[in-house]
């Protein structure tokens, strides 16, 4: 007797939402409605001396400089408008770094929040009703 078939939700890496996220802000940019975007990597790198050379600096208001945080995708709508979205798959919640960064870009007046679809991607940016609402949600559900 052979096992029974059982069917699991997908849970796509986070490279993969990623993907389709800028694909998605491609076309938008492509319509108009992005101006322009980029991925960050964070972290650093030894150099032949063993140095570690960071990627980024990252000056927070109050906060000690670090290159650790910064969100995967920002960039800016039409309109001037600046954006920051963090990737997470599934369940994972971001971390206190990545909580301030996207606190201080919503503090300075940009859209900020963190993501687990394009379809996320999408109702952030440009579903005025619900952006500060998913925001705000999973930025309160991260820190408890």
């Amino acid at each position: 007797m052979s096992a029974r078939f059982k069917l699991a939700p997908a849970n796509p890496l986070e490279q993969d939402i990623q993907s389709q996220i800028i694909e998605y802000l491609r076309i938008e940019q492509a319509r108009g409605r992005v101006v322009w975007f980029e991925r960050s990597n964070g972290g650093g790198m030894k150099d032949k001396t063993g140095r570690v050379l960071r990627f980024y600096w990252l000056y927070l208001r109050g906060k000690i400089p670090r290159s650790k945080g910064k969100a995967d995708l920002s960039g800016m709508l039409a309109g001037g408008k600046f954006f920051a979205l963090e990737v997470k798959r599934g369940n994972e919640k971001p971390t206190k770094d990545q909580i301030e960064y996207l606190a201080a870009v919503r503090e300075g007046g940009g859209i900020a929040a963190v993501v687990r679809s394009f379809n996320d991607a999408k109702n952030v940016l440009f579903a005025d009703g619900i952006k500060a609402v998913l925001a705000e949600e999973e930025m309160n559900h991260a820190i408890t």
